[in-house]
């Protein structure tokens, strides 16, 4: 019901939010979510596809979720907002690169944070930008700051960000 009531009310994007993993995989595993929960963000994020086609569904979660990606994909969901820490490089790589195409807007280690030198908060950017490129686009970095970052990793990171913000591969 709450879906049907924002329909007349939506934009070219509807944002979604929603923690299925935790640490280290799927509260549930990945069977079960596509057995019980993808059904029902096929339908939720279905209503949003047959009332206005064109519109774009962005998923925030958090935790461990690459390997129900391409299910949300598969859902409706236009763009995922997954964490670097819980997923791993790789396995975003994987999933989202070389397995099949799914634009992210990632979620950058905000754990490392505070406690990183400046290298090492440029090497994360770097890293995440080098290895997720796409000459098409896909690819936004999310930066969620918070008080127990010191002003100098604060500066740091936005300084890896500029940097990056014009990669080219």
């Amino acid at each position: 019901y709450q879906i049907a009531a924002i329909l007349p009310h939506i934009g070219e994007m509807v944002s979604f939010g929603d923690d299925l993993g935790m640490q280290r995989g799927l509260a549930i595993g990945p069977e079960k979510w596509r057995k019980y929960l993808g059904p029902c963000y096929r339908k939720m994020y279905g209503l949003i596809k047959a009332y206005k086609p064109g519109t774009l569904v962005y998923m925030h979660t958090d935790g461990c979720i690459h390997e129900i990606m391409p299910d949300l994909v598969a859902c409706g969901v236009d763009m995922i907002n997954p964490q670097f820490r819980a997923n791993g490089i790789d396995n975003l790589v994987r999933v989202c690169r070389k397995e099949q195409i799914i634009p992210i807007n990632l979620d950058l280690d905000r754990q490392l944070f505070p406690f990183a030198t400046r290298s090492e908060l440029f090497d994360h950017v770097g890293e995440a930008v080098e290895s997720l490129y796409m000459k098409e686009g896909g690819l936004g970095l999310n930066i969620e700051l918070n008080y127990e970052v010191p002003l100098d990793n604060v500066v740091a990171i936005l300084d890896a960000a500029e940097k990056y913000r014009h990669y080219k591969g």
